[in-house]
């Protein structure tokens, strides 16, 4: 990930609604397959940054993925693991932060405490929306601006 890009390829399988609240070091994702509520993912990732063309936010590896009966279970657990101390990534004590974070957001889903309560699970986007598409501007930083 020294020098990503963003390319345009098919999403397929699932639709997605996507809740990145201001200041937060997650995303909750609510999928959809055939309309139907197929589950949430918590993405542990960075603050988002408002950039003028869409978000920038830094993925911190470690996830939850979320059955419609809000059982959970931990996603890439080793990779994150073994990331720990890694220079590019984070230290023992932004882990136990990451980690610490993940911990409160798994007493939501057992509580069924929003998000996870089962708002938006019935979602449907207005069919008249226009489908997103990338614009001829969107780059990635090497590095984040001071």
């Amino acid at each position: 990930m020294r020098d990503p890009k963003l390319t345009v390829r098919a999403w397929h399988s699932y639709d997605v609604l996507l809740l990145m609240p201001a200041n937060a070091n997650y995303s909750v994702w609510w999928f959809f397959q055939e309309g139907n509520f197929a589950g949430w993912y918590v993405n542990l990732e960075e603050p988002y940054v408002r950039r003028h063309n869409g978000v920038e936010t830094t993925d911190l590896v470690l996830d939850i993925v979320v059955t419609p009966q809000r059982q959970w279970k931990w996603k890439d657990a080793d990779e994150f693991d073994r990331r720990i101390g890694h220079p590019l990534y984070f230290d023992s004590a932004a882990a136990d932060a990451i980690r610490a974070e993940g911990e409160r957001l798994t007493k939501l889903i057992e509580a069924g405490d929003f998000p996870f309560d089962g708002i938006h699970t019935d979602f449907r986007p207005d069919p008249h929306w226009p489908l997103p598409r990338l614009g001829d501007d969107m780059k990635f930083p090497l590095h984040r601006p001071a």
